[in-house]
């Protein structure tokens, strides 16, 4: 282009808004060759909630583009730990993330020079949602089971009376429970819900309706006896035992006690209510540290309008650790095998005693005179009907646990 043509150009562009030169500019850096540079952002909300989802979409120069890719915390398409991120920019959070803490949604074209954009968002946890509940007095007096059913619920959901914390159990995510004091003739009561780390701005609430005494609790234990049977030493075998709310009213589990010796009870937290068709199950446990019989029992203590103390027998048998030998009989023997003698040895030792008092005829043998922790080795030998052994076999260690 000449020095005159430039003259001409510019006079003829002399009448343009700056505007307009600056968009004429463009079209010639872009007919020239000269990339041009992508500004690129992203819209959509800066909170989504654990079990919902968030949708975000990317402008580019001040259009929507659907030539880009989605990140989360760098991983292109999300994962399992941050969650998804579709191709049309759609999230859900995945329930590994803690309420409260934060992801970065990315983007990025997928055309070059490649322009990008972040943007942090905070996952939060559900709403929770309030539909039923009850205050049932337990015993006569001012002790009342405060029972909440809704969905959302999450550990450290948080039950409120009359505005008011209480102490809150999460049972499941559509359960909370609270025993709660009120006041002689208290008829109604306002009972709130929040959850942590919601950004909830106020309590979800009922009013709920106190119900006195009424109906008979009744606590079912079953079975009423447990048979361990035959348990290795230092070994534990558990067995359920299950308590069943079978009457009309709540029925409170004061505690439950196991005695003797090697018997136990996995860990549970008492006391406990049981609403009306409700169930809890215990875990019993037996692990004998010496052979033979052990007796006990597990003693369950409750407000049960019958049998309030229901004892459990319990039985089982210690049995001490073996070690189990089997071996082939020789194919190629000249003399005719009439049976076999079993060896053993300490660990590292070399004499060697036999184990069994007569020959014995079956390729197997069961040694029950071992001790626990002890580390062993056995040969075995043939025996002809004259009484002639053969060398020994190779050598087997057995470490007993």
């Amino acid at each position: 282009m000449s020095f005159h043509s430039l003259r001409y150009t510019r006079r003829g562009l002399a009448s343009f808004s700056f505007y307009k030169w600056k968009s004429l500019l463009l079209l010639m850096l872009c007919a020239a060759g000269v990339p041009v540079w992508s500004q690129i952002s992203i819209v959509g909300p800066t909170e989504v909630r654990l079990g919902g989802s968030g949708q975000y979409s990317a402008v580019v120069n001040g259009a929507a583009d659907s030539a880009v890719v989605w990140l989360v915390n760098g991983f292109v398409n999300g994962n399992t730990t941050t969650g998804p991120i579709t191709s049309s920019g759609l999230y859900s959070p995945s329930s590994n993330i803690w309420a409260g803490h934060s992801v970065t949604i990315g983007v990025k074209t997928t055309a070059t020079p490649v322009s990008s954009a972040t943007l942090s968002v905070k996952v939060l946890n559900p709403l929770p949602t309030f539909s039923s509940g009850s205050i049932t007095q337990t015993t006569p007096g001012s002790t009342f089971l405060l029972n909440v059913q809704g969905t959302n619920f999450v550990s450290g959901s948080q039950l409120l009376v009359s505005g008011g914390d209480v102490t809150t159990v999460f049972l499941s995510s559509s359960q909370l429970q609270s025993t709660v004091t009120l006041g002689a003739g208290t008829r109604a009561v306002v009972v709130g819900i929040l959850n942590p780390n919601a950004a909830q701005k106020s309590p979800v609430d009922k009013t709920l309706t106190v119900q006195a005494v009424a109906g008979t609790p009744t606590l079912t234990v079953s079975p009423p006896s447990v048979t361990f049977g035959n348990v290795t030493i230092n070994t534990t075998d558990t067995q359920p035992v299950t308590l069943s709310s079978t009457g009309t009213a709540p029925v409170t589990v004061n505690s439950a006690l196991v005695s003797g010796v090697g018997f136990g009870l996995s860990s549970a937290a008492f006391p406990v209510t049981l609403n009306p068709g409700l169930a809890l199950t215990l875990d019993v446990q037996f692990n004998p540290a010496s052979a033979g019989a052990s007796n006990g029992q597990l003693t369950v203590s409750s407000n049960s309008s019958a049998n309030s103390t229901a004892v459990v027998s319990l039985t089982g048998m210690g049995e001490p650790h073996q070690v189990a030998l089997s071996w082939s009989a020789p194919a190629d023997s000249p003399v005719p095998v009439a049976g076999y003698n079993s060896y053993r040895a300490a660990s590292g030792g070399t004499s060697f005693q036999r184990l069994n008092s007569s020959v014995n005829t079956e390729t197997t043998y069961v040694d029950s005179s071992v001790q626990a922790g002890a580390t062993y080795t056995y040969y075995v030998t043939s025996v002809s009907a004259s009484g002639v052994e053969s060398a020994p076999s190779n050598e087997v260690q057995a470490t007993v646990p």
